[in-house]
């Protein structure tokens, strides 16, 4: 997910560098107030774990939030603080063997889940006194599990690297060629794995670069910059932006 908060404390931290292949990210936000705000949430192509540690009741909530194909507005009811583990897409899969196409679109209280952590591991979380403690021992678990690993297929990879090298201004079937798949055979792995359609995580690559593109980008007119983020026309690059985030590209505007 890629969060768009205001006036939110929001830091993200690299995980050890032997999980740099499997995870994207830890982030953290501890300004969380449950004062009847909503945060919107924007797709990435990622999937999730989220630990949501309620400060004024000391417990612990952990969940998985499955690959998004729209935007979502979340809101908490108390004063929180979350633990976030990005995982990059396929990433999750290497560490078991979850059908992450289930979640697709749905957040799901972990302990519903056989996957990763269970809930010894959570209440183990709970009782760090530090978000760095927090880190380290997250950091400390995964990394135990790394010659347990599940193997992974390389071609789903290589793809995903294709798309994402190419900020998902690609041509799917040249990639589907690329990494020797017919067409269907690709699509039906690619989503079993990622969670969405090679052709909604292009889209959703496309997307975030050109969130990234227009901030960079303010004096640039509408039209040149579709062009460029590899969209049609205008309409086109519109339509897109209020499908993934709800606004108007102009909304993204710094």
């Amino acid at each position: 997910m890629y969060i768009f908060l205001k006036n939110v404390q929001y830091k993200e931290y690299h995980p050890n560098v032997l999980l740099s292949p499997y995870i994207k990210t830890y982030w953290v936000s501890d300004d969380l107030r449950g004062e009847g705000d909503c945060y919107k949430v924007l797709p990435d192509g990622c999937v999730e774990i989220i630990f949501m540690f309620d400060t004024t009741k000391e417990t612990v909530y952990a969940g998985i939030v499955g690959t998004k194909t729209s935007f979502f507005e979340v809101g908490y009811p108390q004063t929180l603080q979350v633990f976030g583990i990005r995982f990059k897409p396929a990433g999750i899969t290497t560490f078991t063997r979850i059908p992450v196409d289930e979640f697709t679109d749905r957040n799901v209280e972990l302990a519903l889940v056989e996957t990763l952590f269970n809930q010894s591991f959570c209440e183990l979380l709970s009782e760090k006194k530090s978000m760095a403690e927090i880190i380290a021992q997250t950091d400390s678990f995964l990394i135990s599990r790394l010659p347990f690993l599940y193997s992974a297929d390389r071609k789903i990879f290589q793809a995903v690297d294709l798309i994402s090298h190419a900020k998902g201004i690609i041509n799917l079937a040249s990639v589907a060629s690329e990494v020797c798949l017919c067409q269907r055979h690709f699509e039906r792995k690619f989503k079993s794995i990622i969670g969405i359609s090679p052709k909604m995580f292009a889209k959703i690559l496309r997307f975030n670069h050109t969130v990234q593109y227009l901030q960079n980008n303010p004096h640039k007119d509408l039209l040149t910059i579709a062009v460029e983020c590899g969209y049609h026309d205008k309409s086109h690059l519109f339509k897109d932006f209020k499908m993934l985030s709800g606004n108007t590209p102009t909304n993204y505007r710094l």
